[in-house]
């Protein structure tokens, strides 16, 4: 029963997009402008009810799918992620090993002492296993995060 509601809302965005478009290039002025510089415009109906088909047909196996359109309202306008909670954020002042109470040039020194010593670049001349290597790489991950998190709390 999913299935045929899936294909019905398809092709009624079909349908749709057809009367649109019909619509829009009636006045053919109005319809070249949508197409040079507004074609989600243009093809919306087609792409809105296209994708609450395949939701209905496909089911998880379309939720779990990496789309354009995908919800990013777990992260700020930068496109950062919002670190607001306390147990992680103390978490990074350890990771720095860092005080609540240090300023951001000490916090800045100190990560700067931290990726000198653990930057995977500085130690591929040394020969080490690749095991080393990937902690190494991991521990530069984290001090990134972890710098880039204490930055942004303390905006």
């Amino acid at each position: 029963m999913r299935k045929i509601v899936g294909i019905a809302l398809i092709a009624f965005g079909v349908f749709l997009e057809v009367l649109w478009i019909g619509f829009c290039f009636g006045s053919v002025i109005i319809g070249i402008l949508l197409l040079i510089f507004a074609p989600r415009i243009l093809f919306f109906p087609f792409t809105f009810f296209m994708a609450i088909g395949l939701s209905l047909i496909l089911g998880d196996k379309f939720k779990s799918a990496k789309f354009k359109y995908q919800n990013y309202s777990k992260y700020s306008s930068s496109s950062q992620p919002n670190y607001t909670s306390q147990d992680t954020i103390d978490k990074y002042y350890k990771t720095l090993e860092s005080l609540k109470t240090d300023d951001l040039s000490t916090i800045k020194s100190n990560y700067r002492r931290l990726i000198k010593k653990y930057h995977y670049d500085s130690i591929a001349s040394q020969n080490l296993s690749d095991e080393i290597e990937e902690l190494y790489k991991q521990k530069t991950q984290e001090l990134n995060e972890a710098y880039s998190a204490i930055k942004e709390h303390l905006k």
